[in-house]
């Protein structure tokens, strides 16, 4: 790779002066201007770009840190994240850590001591003191997105979860469904607490409360969903429909089923909170709420952008952006 020196070589100056004329420091003239970069150009030289910005004293990287890039959600918000930060002249630095809390702290400090100029993080909410640890560890202007934590602290961007879970409750009960099961994440994690409140009020309210032995609580992983969809359809009251909380729980779900030769939806109906790509192979098609991770994105960079610029006496925020019904092949109406 070619060095400064090789460009000044190559440019017959000083290697001061190829980078007076690269950083726009010092005037010069156009013919050396010229030359200087005539001989970047013959190099191949790229500039270090972060060196460049550490000696400006200001820092054109953002960090963005996620539980886990596998899963749709994340991958679509990074490349989201990504294209808004580079419309911006922004760099991104990408670090996931597969739900672990102790992963993710260790990314915070190691970003930070990387002079990134700001955090996007979506955090893994998980253990004891997690939100007095977490605000302690951030210090530079940070963005949460998909879960709230520290509030007071904090700029948050979410989905509405509240009127997702309502948006569900009411598919399935147009569907005739009134036996339904649900798959619910983590106590304690802010999504997946607002989306079973909300799903549990609607269904309350049209006289389909959740029944107590139709719920399974604290299922996070693919694993888990699969183990626990069987006990649902192995118990004496099997659902017509089952909710699953999120992604790794839609997942599980119907491949447990799959296992038990039941079909979807003819043995019964699934549906989920985030949405599954029509790309992912699922047959039937998953029934599914899509968050806007384009918004949710372009919202959580231009508010952190902000913070960056100075914005810092303007108490922070919640902001939720609307989700979307992707209607597939897997729900249909019940059978009494």
């Amino acid at each position: 790779m070619a060095t400064i020196r090789d460009v000044a070589r190559l440019a017959n100056v000083s290697p001061t002066t190829v980078s007076a004329t690269l950083s726009g420091s010092a005037a010069v003239s156009e013919e050396l201007k010229k030359r200087v970069m005539d001989a970047v150009h013959r190099a191949n030289y790229q500039p270090d770009r972060n060196a460049q910005s550490l000696r400006r004293g200001v820092s054109t990287t953002i960090g963005l840190i996620v539980p886990d890039i596998v899963t749709p959600w994340a991958s679509h918000l990074a490349k989201a994240t990504q294209r808004s930060l580079s419309d911006r002249g922004y760099n991104m630095l990408l670090a996931s850590n597969e739900d672990d809390s102790e992963r993710e702290f260790r990314d915070i400090d190691l970003m930070i001591s990387h002079r990134v100029a700001g955090l996007l993080i979506a955090p893994t909410s998980l253990g004891e003191g997690y939100a007095e640890r977490f605000a302690a560890s951030v210090s530079c202007p940070a963005v949460l997105v998909d879960r709230i934590v520290a509030p007071e602290r904090f700029d948050v961007v979410v989905d509405d979860n509240r009127l997702g879970g309502r948006m569900l409750a009411d598919y399935l009960l147009r569907c005739d469904h009134r036996r339904i099961g649900m798959l619910v994440g983590r106590a304690g994690i802010s999504a997946s607490d607002e989306r079973f409140e909300a799903v549990s009020e609607a269904l309350s309210t049209e006289g389909a409360p959740l029944s107590p032995d139709l719920t399974r609580h604290g299922i996070h992983t693919v694993d888990q969903a699969y183990s626990a969809v069987q006990e649902l359809m192995t118990g004496p009251d099997r659902p017509t429909a089952i909710i699953c909380i999120s992604h790794h729980q839609g997942r599980g779900a119907m491949a447990g089923l799959k296992n038990m030769g039941l079909p979807v939806p003819d043995a019964v109906s699934v549906i989920s909170f985030d949405g599954f790509n029509p790309d992912e192979g699922w047959h039937p098609s998953i029934t599914s709420l899509v968050q806007d991770t384009a918004t949710l994105s372009n919202l959580a960079v231009g508010r952190l952008l902000e913070r960056i610029g100075g914005a810092a006496d303007t108490a922070p925020d919640v902001m939720r952006v609307r989700p979307t019904l992707r209607v597939g092949e897997s729900c249909a109406t019940a059978r009494r």
